[in-house]
């Protein structure tokens, strides 16, 4: 028993783990954030793609279409058309430099988009980079085609010249 005037010790108070777990979410999320910026940038590369570019959300996932089924015809099938002869890295660029030139006179490409495509094709035939240059194009046109800069014949016509550029 306790004396009178004695003090007696008080059990000790249960702390709630609340602050913790609330710490613990945070670092996993910031975590988290920080593993999809960095690696994910990198995994997004691809034969399109400049690599350690995060692309626009519009741009990274394309409008699904709802299409119809189409009837099979009972026509037998026509071979695919012979790839086109490879052409030199440069005379695909000069090509592709003059088709920009034509897109831009014709309305097919904005003026602006005309400017920054013949500057960038400049400066990869002042200094070739073969494969990656092909690639950084593709890239630019397709990002600007769905921007809406560039018509989608006129698109094709510059994606087929990239095309036919032999890579090393």
């Amino acid at each position: 028993m306790i004396a009178e005037g004695e003090w007696r010790a008080a059990p000790p108070r249960r702390r709630s783990p609340l602050p913790w777990l609330a710490l613990a979410g945070v670092v996993a999320t910031i975590t988290a954030a920080a593993t999809l910026v960095l690696g994910l940038g990198d995994t997004l590369t691809g034969p399109d793609r400049t690599r350690g570019r995060l692309l626009p959300l519009q741009a990274a996932s394309p409008a699904v279409r709802a299409t119809r089924p189409t009837p099979r015809s009972e026509r037998p099938a026509t071979p695919a058309p012979a790839p086109a002869p490879a052409v030199p890295l440069r005379q695909a660029l000069l090509r592709l430099r003059f088709a920009v030139g034509q897109g831009v006179a014709a309305g097919d490409v904005r003026a602006d988009v005309g400017v920054d495509l013949t500057n960038l094709i400049q400066g990869m035939l002042a200094h070739p980079r073969g494969d990656p240059d092909v690639t950084d194009l593709q890239h630019k046109i397709a990002t600007r085609t769905r921007e809406g800069a560039i018509t989608a014949a006129r698109s094709t016509q510059l994606h087929q010249i990239l095309t036919q550029a032999a890579r090393p």
